[in-house]
């Protein structure tokens, strides 16, 4: 394979990004339809709302991880030794829209939350290192 198509892979980068990013939001909409309705119903919309507000950085670590790590096995099986640099080329561009994001939903409460924040960019990194380094590489054909 030639490096300049090695190198076209990184474009993969930017929907992994955003894929893992759209998974994790989903996961915590998900939780917290389970919360309204089986763990702790029968309350006003604000109550629900402030509740997202307090589990919200908490969900993103724990559901970020395996998120990040599963990302992480699935382009190690598809891009083998490329899944390293996929992987942290995608928690970059994750990282970069969820900052702006983040800081254009609620940036008067980033120091706040900053020790969180920093926890969930820290443990996605590790995650996807991790998930990119463990699974058996992409088998390839002679």
């Amino acid at each position: 394979m030639s490096e300049e198509s090695k190198r076209s892979r990184l474009w993969v980068a930017l929907p992994t990004a955003i894929l893992a990013g759209v998974t994790n939001v989903t996961l915590f909409f998900l939780y917290m339809v389970l919360y309204g309705h089986l763990i702790n119903p029968g309350h006003e919309d604000s109550f629900y709302q402030e509740a997202a507000n307090r589990f919200g950085p908490y969900a993103s670590i724990v559901g970020g991880i395996p998120v990040f790590f599963v990302t992480g096995l699935v382009l190690r099986r598809f891009l083998s030794t490329r899944a390293l640099k996929v992987g942290i080329a995608a928690w970059a561009i994750y990282f970069v829209l969820d900052v702006a994001i983040i800081l254009a939903a609620a940036a008067d409460k980033v120091l706040s939350f900053l020790p969180l924040i920093v926890v969930s960019f820290a443990t996605k990194l590790v995650a996807i290192y991790f998930g990119s380094r463990t699974a058996p590489k992409k088998i390839e054909e002679n």
